[in-house]
């Protein structure tokens, strides 16, 4: 079922606006919340154009707006005044009344509020807003987190060797990408860079709820790159006799890092002159150079995983450590 939503006050629009606004704002289809809700897709589209005389007798039609309510985040009450409030008056306008009758008068009956009343509504309240909290925790421990990814929308072949990958789930949702945990932001927003290899890349999203349950998406990407050159190489000159001069030997300037994650996917972290130039996800097979002036600052979530070539040198592995170690320094003279 559909969470996230903060509750929403009902504005000066029909129930159908409303509600065509609020499914706007998240960003949902009709299939979806069908699907979630399981009330009929035809049902929901006559509420949303207030087509309430194909709609199913009224008991139905409450009990189809308290399960929209609860899956939108809005107070189901407020939806049903409001659906009964419109569909009298639509049925007072289509009625026949009798031209000649005067309005009769209505006598209002004398209510006086009493501190007893007041106790007794604020005892109420409280229980029914336990009830109301208790019946929610239920139905959140029972569902799914949301999961939507906007960025790519699916299956896509590339050019380049990244993407990132964009979407939004729960608040409380813990999210990973191939098994690497993601940052969510407060409105359960993400975005992950991904560094992919040459050819079919599987990428999984999955996001987890503080319950437990789980829901995951799978997209494909295929990347037509060609492989970057991992090694740096000096800038050398030959002599007259085809050999290379030692004295016109002159390395290129700066440093430069070419890293490689191996058969796990691993999260990568790169400064280069005291910017951060990269922070994302490197698939398995996976290849990128960095380049800098000075110095190139490097952090692995799983270091064993990780093999680099600085200037040149013959590729090594990052660390032994199969977990994360920050901040390694490379500079020019390494």
């Amino acid at each position: 079922m559909f969470r996230g939503f903060t509750q929403k006050k009902i504005n000066s629009y029909t129930l159908g606006e409303q509600l065509k606004k609020i499914r706007s704002e998240g960003r949902i289809t009709l299939s979806e919340i069908s699907r979630e809700t399981k009330i009929p897709v035809r049902y929901l589209t006559m509420i949303e154009e207030s087509d309430y005389d194909s709609l199913p007798p009224d008991v139905y039609v409450k009990g189809f707006l308290r399960n929209y309510a609860e899956y939108l985040g809005v107070d189901s009450k407020k939806l049903i005044e409001l659906y009964q409030r419109e569909k009298d008056i639509k049925n007072n306008l289509t009625k026949r009344g009798d031209a000649g009758s005067a309005p009769k008068s209505v006598r209002v009956p004398r209510f006086v509020i009493t501190p007893k009343i007041i106790t007794a509504a604020a005892i109420s309240l409280v229980v029914l807003g336990g009830f109301l909290f208790l019946y929610k925790e239920i139905g959140r421990f029972a569902a799914v987190p949301r999961l939507a990814i906007t960025e790519p929308l699916g299956d896509e072949a590339i050019e380049g060797n990244s993407i990132d990958v964009i979407g939004f789930t729960d608040q409380d949702a813990k999210l990973t990408i191939n098994d690497q945990s993601v940052l969510v932001n407060d409105n359960g927003e993400f975005r992950e860079s991904i560094l992919l290899q040459e050819g079919l890349n599987a990428i999984t999203i999955s996001a987890t709820n503080r319950f437990g349950k789980n829901v995951s998406k799978k997209i494909n990407i295929k990347s037509d790159y060609q492989k970057p050159d991992l090694a740096y190489k000096p800038n050398l000159e030959e002599n007259g006799n085809g050999q290379v001069d030692g004295d016109q030997t002159e390395n290129k300037k700066g440093v430069e890092v070419a890293v490689r994650a191996e058969s796990l996917p691993t999260w990568l972290s790169v400064e280069s002159d005291g910017n951060l130039v990269y922070s994302g996800t490197m698939l398995p097979g996976a290849a990128q150079n960095f380049k800098g002036e000075k110095e190139i600052r490097i952090t692995s979530g799983k270091a064993n995983q990780t093999f680099i070539k600085v200037n040149g040198k013959p590729e090594k592995i990052f660390a032994d450590n199969p977990g994360i170690v920050r901040d390694v320094l490379f500079t020019p003279s390494d």
